[in-house]
């Protein structure tokens, strides 16, 4: 079966994962829904298929509603929490091969899968051998993972070939996404995005208005919240320290733009969310 996945020479000399754990995750058992999990440092990569919609999953600020139709890809040195409810299949392992560890840091953290049943399959297969322990079945449980990578690779880069057709090959939108997310202290305005990727900022308003549906202004506000949501919720910091670490110009700005878009203010939302926790 390995031999299935020896896609680009890579399989044939490298060092297999090492699986630490699998199988399925339900967060009612320890807690209940609203509860936000313990934030965590991942060792190793972690790789997740919901199974029912509900909750909220945080990588390193970034925040993504839980749908079946999602697949999620954290790293090692990564930060992650979970509000709860969340059920998954799960796969969290060591890539000691440099080559492959390096193939899968290039995976979307969260992103929307086209056909949810050939991952569902793959994990279905993975957790039937849960308790065996026989060198064959390794083998064999080697050959699931490296499938599923192989199918991750595959739709991601089907993906990002669709966006350039689409946008054209000058303008990867993931990568506007990720300067954002590095550089929200930053001053992101628009001339200053469009020449980081040498564009006129005519033309890239227009292909990012195309892209994402919104405009760069709305687009960075709403990551600039979504970073202060996460950082009010699992962080004792100041509501100024939280408006700078997300890039607002001052405390009384970020608490005007935060009521605005969520009609609370910031104290008032973080007690809302843990009010449902305590019911």
């Amino acid at each position: 079966m390995l031999l299935d996945f020896l896609w680009n020479g890579m399989v044939a000399s490298m060092q297999l994962p090492q699986i630490e754990v699998f199988g399925i995750y339900n967060s009612r058992i320890i807690g209940p829904d609203g509860k936000v999990s313990k934030r965590r440092k991942t060792s190793m990569f972690e790789i997740e298929l919901p199974i029912e919609p509900g909750g909220i999953s945080y990588i390193d600020g970034d925040s993504y509603p839980i749908t079946p139709d999602t697949i999620v890809c954290a790293k090692p040195g990564q930060s992650r929490c979970t509000k709860f409810p969340y059920q998954c299949y799960y796969i969290h392992m060591l890539i000691p091969d440099p080559a492959l560890a390096k193939l899968v840091s290039k995976f979307p953290d969260f992103f929307r899968v086209a056909d949810r049943s050939q991952y569902e399959a793959l994990f279905a297969r993975l957790c039937s051998f849960e308790n065996t322990h026989s060198q064959e079945d390794e083998l064999i449980l080697q050959s699931i993972v490296l499938a599923l990578i192989h199918t991750i690779n595959n739709e991601t880069n089907q993906n990002a070939q669709t966006r350039k057709r689409k946008y054209g090959h000058y303008f990867e939108i993931n990568a506007v996404f990720e300067y954002i997310k590095q550089n929200l202290c930053e001053d992101l305005c628009l001339d200053n995005v469009a020449k980081k990727f040498s564009l006129s900022p005519i033309h890239f308003h227009s292909l990012f208005k195309t892209a994402v549906g919104v405009t760069l202004h709305e687009y960075v506000l709403e990551q600039r919240l979504k970073n202060a949501m996460n950082l009010l919720l699992v962080t004792n910091m100041t509501l100024t320290q939280i408006a700078y670490a997300s890039g607002f110009s001052s405390q009384s700005y970020f608490s005007f733009v935060f009521k605005k878009k969520t009609g609370k203010t910031p104290r008032q939302y973080a007690r809302s969310v843990y009010k449902k926790y305590e019911k």
